[in-house]
C-alpha cells in the first residue's frame, strides 16, 4: 500500500496532555475512503531512526480531513506533541483495521482515556446517517479535566436525545454524579439493555480486562464485544544475542534464526526471506500468516477468533517462544 504525504492543516490542544492534528490532502486529491474506528499508520523519524505508530483516526468520514488525536505517553507521541505543527508535512499509511460498527444492534460505547478517540468517530458517523439513532456511551476518565472531547460530546447530547452520554470520574468530583471506577453495578444501571446491543471497547489494557470480565459476568455473549486496546506492548527482556530460536518457512525450505523478542516479520526480512506487510504495527492484518509452535502475540486486532483458534498470527506482532514452523 502507497503512503500519503498529509499536511497539518490545524492543531488542537484538547486537554493539558491531548492533543488532535487535522490532516489535509495535497491541494485537488481526496482522502481515501474510511470507517469510523479505523486507523492509519504514521511514519516519522526519531533520533535519525525511522519508526512508525498507530493512530485510530477521530474524525468521522464525512470529514474533509484525517484527525488523529494523541495523549504524550511514549517517544513518538511526546515527539509529535512537541515538534509537529500547522503546516508541516505527515507520511501515513492506511486506513486499516476491523474495529468498525456493525450494523443491527444498537451500540453500548465503552471507552477509558484516549480510548475515546474510535467512540467520538462512531457517535458522529451513526447521528449523521440517522439524527434520532440510540446510543449509550459511557466514558470514564481520571477527572473532568481528563475528558477529550467534553464539550463537543455535550452538544452533540443536547442537539440528539437518543444519544445518552455519562462520564465516569475517578477522582471525586463535587455533583458529579458518577465517581469511582465503572463496576458492574454502574453498568446495569447506565445500560440496563446491554445484552440487545452490541458492545464497543476501547481503552488501556487493564481497563478492557476489567470491563470485558464485568460483561462476561452479566451475560453479554462473546460475539456482542468489539474491542480495540490502546497502548504500546511491554518489551521484551533482554536476553544474550546467542539464544535463539529457529523458524521454518516450510513451503520455501528455508530455517532462519529467530532471536528472543524479535517479530517473525524482522526474522525473516533479516534472513533476506519476503513477508507481505503494510503497517508494522499489528493494524492492517496484511502480514497475517499461520504458524505451529509456541508464540506471543502483541497484536490481534485484525483477526477473526476462527483465524486465532487456527494459528494465524500477525507477523510484525508476533515473537517466538519455541522453534516454531510457517506456513510460508
Amino acid at each position: 500500500m502507497s503512503s500519503l504525504i498529509l499536511t497539518v492543516g490545524e492543531r488542537l490542544e484538547e486537554t493539558h496532555d491531548v492533543t488532535s492534528w487535522r490532516l489535509l490532502p495535497a491541494a485537488g486529491a481526496t482522502l481515501p475512503p474510511v470507517q469510523a474506528g479505523q486507523c492509519i499508520t504514521v511514519h516519522c523519524e526519531l533520533d535519525g531512526e525511522p519508526v512508525s505508530r498507530a493512530y485510530t483516526l477521530s474524525s468521522a468520514p464525512q470529514d474533509p480531513y484525517w484527525q488523529i488525536t494523541i495523549k504524550e505517553v511514549g517517544r513518538v507521541s511526546a515527539h509529535l506533541r512537541q515538534h509537529l505543527q500547522v503546516g508541516d508535512s505527515l507520511t501515513v499509511n492506511g486506513p486499516f483495521g476491523e474495529f468498525v460498527a456493525r450494523q443491527g444492534r444498537a451500540p453500548l460505547l465503552l471507552s477509558a482515556g484516549s480510548g475515546i478517540t474510535p467512540m467520538w468517530a462512531m457517535a458522529r458517523t451513526a447521528l449523521a446517517q440517522d439524527a434520532n439513532a440510540d446510543i449509550r456511551f459511557i466514558h470514564s476518565a481520571r477527572s473532568e479535566q481528563d475528558v477529550i472531547f467534553a464539550r463537543d460530546l455535550s452538544e452533540l447530547a443536547l442537539q440528539h436525545p437518543g444519544f445518552r452520554l455519562v462520564t465516569v470520574l475517578e477522582q471525586s468530583a463535587p455533583e458529579h454524579p458518577w465517581q469511582g471506577r465503572l463496576s458492574a453495578g454502574m453498568l446495569r444501571e447506565l445500560a440496563p439493555d446491554l445484552l440487545s446491543r452490541d458492545v464497543y471497547l476501547c481503552g488501556p489494557a487493564p481497563y478492557m480486562a476489567a470491563v470485558a470480565a464485568m460483561l462476561a459476568e452479566l451475560g453479554l455473549p462473546a460475539e456482542q464485544l468489539l474491542l480495540e486496546s490502546f497502548g504500546q506492548p511491554e518489551p521484551a527482556a533482554e536476553v544474550s544475542s546467542e539464544a535463539h530460536f529457529w523458524f521454518d518457512l516450510a513451503k520455501r525450505g528455508k530455517r532462519v534464526k529467530i532471536l528472543p523478542g524479535q517479530t517473525l516479520l524482522a526474522a525473516a526480512e533479516a534472513a533476506g526471506e519476503s513477508i507481505p506487510f503494510a503497517c508494522r504495527v499489528g493494524v492492517c492484518g496484511a502480514c497475517k500468516v499461520t504458524v505451529f509452535g509456541e508464540v506471543e502475540c502483541q497484536s490481534t486486532v485484525s483477526l477473526t477468533s476462527a483465524e486465532i483458534a487456527a494459528g494465524v498470527v500477525l507477523a510484525c506482532a508476533c515473537t517466538a517462544r519455541s522453534d516454531i514452523r510457517a506456513e510460508l
